[in-house]
């Protein structure tokens, strides 16, 4: 087994660990994300949020929090998820329904028919894999000449100060370690920056935004309309996985023009959580362009 390989295998038991603990299969708890995934879709064109009848595969399904609204969209999803525990989940949420197709199948290895999705998905997980630009080739065979990739990466806080800057590179210090903690350990320190940190930052930006005071430099401050919840299970995300990968905006475009998307379809959200984008396959060429 590869270097690779192996890292593929933690982090794909990182998120299993993950989905079983927050599972989001509670109404309640989708009704926490459902303004989260409306700011993922922001770059989508109105004529694409009108359909109901595309052909959509979520890669890294996860418990299939995002997959729940995706449904909405769909005449048939297929949900691609390599852990076997968040698999589960998925089977356990989706397999009496008969418009998704559940496959515990990694993203640059799966049953996906290529050149079949209009709509391709993959929200917070090709920045945690070791090689992301053959995880967006992947998905690009996939998908049909005209069909929409929709991403989330997290971006390499090119348009915060420094100071914000610095305050991740010590955070990032801090995963480093964290990540390689046992699962119990792992668990309660996540929790605790939850608890002491998340929360706490996130209420105060509540408040300055309250007196008309920006928070925008306030690290954490997106959080500010979320529950704890919803923190815990980014703070477990966020520093419970040993690997994460970070993008600028022409980070972005360049992977996107080595994979052969349509550039001048790009579409980056002016909006939070950054760098979500779509972009387009084009009609005339499925050509994988070389790195």
């Amino acid at each position: 087994m590869t270097k690779d390989q192996n890292r593929d295998e933690h982090v794909i038991s990182h998120f299993g660990g993950e989905w079983k603990v927050f599972n989001y299969l509670d109404a309640e708890q989708l009704e926490e994300v459902q303004e989260q995934f409306g700011a993922y879709i922001r770059p989508l064109p109105k004529e694409v949020l009108d359909k109901t009848d595309l052909l959509i595969g979520d890669f890294g399904a996860g418990s299939g929090r995002w997959a729940h609204f995706l449904l909405d969209y769909a005449k048939e999803l297929w949900l691609v998820e390599p852990g076997t525990e968040s698999f589960a989940l998925l089977r356990e949420r989706f397999v009496k329904n008969e418009k998704v197709h559940l496959l515990n199948e990694t993203v640059s290895e799966n049953s996906v028919p290529e050149e079949s999705l209009d709509l391709a998905v993959s929200l917070g997980v090709l920045h945690h894999v070791p090689d992301t630009l053959r995880g967006i080739q992947d998905i690009y065979k996939k998908m049909k000449p005209g069909g929409y990739f929709l991403c989330y990466l997290y971006y390499a806080l090119e348009n915060k100060p420094f100071i914000y800057r610095l305050i991740w590179k010590l955070s990032n210090g801090f995963r480093f370690f964290i990540s390689k903690l046992p699962y119990v350990a792992r668990r309660i320190v996540c929790e605790l920056i939850a608890a002491v940190i998340y929360f706490p930052l996130a209420r105060m930006s509540k408040l300055l935004s309250k007196v008309g005071i920006s928070s925008q430099n306030i690290p954490l401050h997106h959080y500010q309309d979320m529950t704890f919840y919803v923190m815990r299970n980014d703070a477990y995300d966020r520093f419970g996985t040993s690997l994460e990968q970070r993008f600028t905006k022409e980070q972005i475009t360049q992977l996107l023009d080595k994979a052969g998307f349509d550039l001048s379809t790009l579409v980056f959200s002016n909006d939070e959580p950054f760098w979500t984008f779509s972009v387009v396959k084009p009609l005339l060429t499925s050509r994988i362009k070389k790195s």
